[in-house]
């Protein structure tokens, strides 16, 4: 998964997780099988074949994980169903061509852009068909994806993000400054980034990085945009901005032009603490051997101290255009089977979306990377329902950044950025209006 936050937020691409690729043996065609020997559901044999086919915006899955999650353990299961993903085609362009893909795998806060197109369609009717249970799935997933139809779910869920502390132990080994811990506030943490925010033998060390205001915004859940209202003049985002501004006024703690923090952390290794989602991908990559790492709880607000953030996962669903809905529904069916979910989590690191927590204790248990580390760190905090994100108004998070941007440059007190951005969303919320004949 990348991270990605909304347009309303913040402007900013997914990154999409690589994931460990399992292997699961593939079965053999019924043609293949003595009638002696049927398989086990006789109607199985009779099947049709049928070909699926399967877009997403960005690279929700992977290629290889498309074949060890879906592919492998659907041709096993199911022999008559093969399935294609479509690369880098533009869904719109794709649908305006005459190919309406029978599955949609995407983000959920990407919704709004599938609906625009009159791809989504309530699964209800599907999973009762199909003997889905819901009650499989953890709750906070699913009331994620009821605010985009309160009455149905318009997708389910198929895997999720979590946010966790990453930090160099090298680092504050240097500086004889403890490990960050578990249930630390946000305060405590910038007071232990000052410990280590430093210059040394020409070297500058960062203590902290957040991955922007952004990224803390959506630890609460707070969008820029709420009911069709500018939502950033108010004390939530003042808090937002102000630890942000705390954050990059610690000396020697300022961000590194044209440099990613994912970089200072990884290669660099120049950079403390890192406060984001599911880097497991990378700190498995070549660039990142030999760095000593661990993990810490994310930290927390006071009034919110079990809060690690909001909802976010990728999400499936049978577009309502598919001829083939019962197939694709099995698709969905096999990937968010206890089988597959925890093939997922062990070998990806990817956190399982089903309430079984003996299958979510089992993240990235076949990833040598995660082998000795502080792993329960992931499990500390819960996650609160997602905003429901609205594509109505894009330049609204442009308009917040180039506020809080002022702000952070000390050419404008906190209330006037955020006053400034309140009008300037406003004003686009009100053309956007006009021009879609909204009253």
């Amino acid at each position: 998964m990348k991270f990605r936050y909304h347009a309303a937020l913040i402007a900013t691409a997914v990154l999409s997780f690589g994931w460990m690729a399992g292997c699961t043996n593939g079965g053999g065609a019924p043609s293949d099988v003595p009638s002696e020997q049927s398989p086990a559901n006789p109607q199985q044999k009779q099947e049709e074949p049928v070909k699926l086919l399967m877009a997403q915006k960005w690279s929700e899955i992977t290629e290889a994980d498309f074949q060890s999650l879906i592919v492998e353990p659907l041709k096993k299961k199911y022999p008559h169903i093969e399935i294609e993903m479509l690369k880098g085609e533009n869904i719109k362009e794709m649908i305006a061509a005459g190919t309406v893909p029978d599955l949609v795998a995407t983000w959920v806060n990407l919704i709004p852009d599938y609906q625009d197109l009159d791809l989504v369609e309530d699964q209800t009717p599907l999973m009762k068909k199909h003997n889905l249970d819901a009650n499989r799935f953890d709750s906070v997933y699913l009331d994620t994806i009821r605010g985009y139809n309160p009455s149905g779910l318009v997708a389910l869920p198929y895997d999720a993000n979590f946010n966790v502390l990453y930090y160099n132990k090298d680092i504050f080994d240097k500086f004889g400054v403890e490990y960050p811990k578990d249930g630390m506030t946000w305060e405590e943490t910038i007071a232990l980034a000052k410990r280590v925010s430093r210059e040394d033998q020409g070297v500058r060390y960062r203590g902290l990085d957040t991955d922007g205001h952004g990224k803390l915004a959506l630890q609460i859940a707070l969008p820029a945009v709420k009911d069709g209202n500018s939502n950033v003049n108010n004390e939530q985002w003042k808090r937002i901005l102000e630890l942000q501004y705390k954050i990059n006024t610690i000396p020697f703690n300022e961000g590194v032009p044209n440099v990613h923090q994912r970089n200072q952390f990884i290669k660099d290794r120049t950079l403390a603490m890192f406060a984001t989602g599911n880097n497991l991908n990378l700190l498995q990559s070549d660039a990142a051997k030999g760095l000593n790492w661990d993990m810490a709880q994310y930290p927390v607000h006071p009034d919110q101290p079990e809060v690690a953030g909001m909802v976010d996962q990728h999400v499936m669903f049978v577009t309502k255009q598919s001829k083939h809905k019962d197939a694709a529904f099995k698709v969905i069916e096999t990937i968010t089977s206890d089988e597959i979910q925890k093939k997922l989590t062990r070998a990806s690191g990817k956190m399982s979306v089903l309430k079984e927590q003996s299958i979510r204790k089992e993240l990235g248990a076949d990833m040598p990377v995660l082998q000795g580390k502080h792993t329960e760190a992931i499990f500390k905090g819960r996650y609160i329902p997602a905003y429901t994100a609205t594509n109505k108004y894009p330049d609204a998070g442009k308009f917040l950044n180039e506020a809080a941007a002022k702000y952070f440059q000390g050419e404008q007190d906190v209330n006037t950025a955020l006053r400034t951005a309140d009008e300037a969303i406003q004003n686009h919320i009100r053309q956007v209006d006009a021009a879609t004949g909204k009253k």
